[in-house]
């Protein structure tokens, strides 16, 4: 396991996290916790959604393996060409089809005209986007198949960048909230369009490795409409709740994205190139990313649980946003504690499954999430509000965690290492989560 790659890799995206920060830090200034923000957090949620199915999750588990195993450019266009003839068509469905999604995902802001009139003219701005997203992960994922780490970590800084520019003129115009977001993506496009330009080969649509690509396609498919019914459920469950619930969620979201962006996307990036090249040592290769990513990940707990509130109110409260909206931003942070370990083990996990075509694996243990978190959110919303919301992610993240841990490594020394980890976040989150009342007291 290389770990100057993953350096490599989390060196570029520190760099791009910090400008998301930035990015939120306007957002924020500019729609705050009105109507406005949650109405642009949907509009933005529903292509994103479809991004794990049509791009991301599909660059890093389907397209690298595949054109790692078989360096051949005729396989390679046609890779592209299926991925992004499939994202032409989902933008064109979308935008049809953005009224009935939106009450589907947000049936609250039915009771509120304004709001969902808004909600719509945001979604037929953002949904185009996807087709842009799509071709920037056919184009990190060939970065990645060469080894050129820094570039497709670094690239988000541009999408921040276009989305940053835009924001900045949405405190009185809140619709460019939304064409920021489309603005971003078409920034980030262009900046690698300058790394990947290659000469246009005839595409091989009958090479034996397409039939292998549309299982992991269709496998992936499953594994995150698992991931994403648990979206669309909380998304149903926080349009109900009071206005700004959702803003508070997705502030909070992005807060703690940025250890599982650095630690395991990074390293399961890394991973899924390494174990497609040496599947022998794959296990070897799994053990030492987990390694690395452990201490990582309980610093990150440690560090949101003791610092967050103080760094949410010095970034945050400028503008629209509030002290008030700071520590509510702070609660559902704290909600999410456990699901900072639980998403950057399922980032290497994951990979790992899928450079190994282990496929049913992968999935069953999304669908123990989903089924999880089914469960238990509407419960724990009712009981905390957002803040169950954000708790639910957290431990049904961690149920398929503990399953896979299970599945590789049985009863052995990583799994009560995984279970630890994530038993600890658990704890950390919980006491500070009823520590708050008291110390308002």
């Amino acid at each position: 396991m290389r770990i100057r790659s993953i350096l490599s890799f989390a060196s570029g995206t520190l760099m791009s996290r910090v400008l998301g920060f930035v990015r939120e830090l306007v957002f924020a200034y500019a729609l705050g916790s009105t109507y406005y923000a949650d109405a642009v957090v949907v509009a933005i949620r529903i292509p994103t959604m479809l991004r794990g199915m049509l791009a991301e999750g599909i660059s890093q588990n389907a397209f690298v393996p595949i054109i790692v195993r078989w360096k051949d450019r005729n396989l390679l266009w046609a890779l592209i060409a299926i991925i992004l003839s499939a994202s032409a068509l989902a933008v064109i469905v979308g935008m049809v089809l953005s009224p009935m999604l939106i009450m589907i995902m947000t049936p609250g802001f039915l009771k509120d005209p304004e709001k969902f009139s808004f909600t719509r003219d945001a979604m037929l701005i953002t949904f185009p986007s996807l087709f842009f997203i799509s071709s920037v992960a056919v184009q990190t994922g060939i970065l990645n198949s060469r080894g050129r780490f820094f570039i497709s970590g670094i690239s988000p800084v541009f999408f921040n960048l276009g989305m940053i520019f835009v924001l900045f003129f949405a405190k009185d115009k809140p619709i460019l909230g939304a064409l920021a977001f489309l603005v971003g993506c078409i920034s980030q496009f262009l900046f690698l369009a300058l790394f990947t330009k290659d000469k246009p080969a005839k595409p091989n649509f009958k090479h034996k490795a397409i039939k292998e690509f549309f299982k992991n396609w269709l496998s992936l498919s499953l594994n995150t409409g698992f991931l994403q019914t648990s979206t669309l459920i909380n998304t149903i469950i926080a349009s109900f709740l009071p206005t700004g619930s959702l803003a508070y969620l997705n502030y909070a979201f992005r807060l703690v994205q940025l250890p599982q962006g650095l630690i395991g996307v990074s390293t399961g990036t890394v991973l899924s190139k390494e174990v497609s090249e040496n599947e022998k040592r794959s296990v070897d290769n799994l053990q030492k990313a987990l390694k690395f990513s452990s201490s990582l990940s309980l610093l990150s707990v440690i560090f949101f649980a003791f610092f967050g509130e103080v760094i949410i109110d010095l970034l945050f409260v400028r503008g629209r946003f509030t002290h008030y909206d700071a520590h509510q931003t702070y609660m559902a942070t704290l909600g999410y504690l456990m699901a900072i370990p639980s998403f950057v083990y399922s980032s290497v996990i994951l990979s790992f499954l899928f450079a190994v075509f282990r496929r049913k694996d992968a999935n069953l243990g999304l669908a123990i999430s989903t089924i999880t978190n089914l469960l238990i959110a509407p419960i724990l919303a009712k009981l905390m509000s957002f803040v169950g919301i954000a708790l639910a992610v957290s431990l049904s993240q961690g149920a398929s965690v503990v399953f896979w841990s299970y599945r590789i490594f049985g009863f052995r020394r990583w799994f009560f290492i995984i279970t630890g980890v994530l038993g600890f976040s658990l704890l950390v989150c919980l006491v500070f989560i009823f520590i708050q009342p008291l110390t308002s007291l």
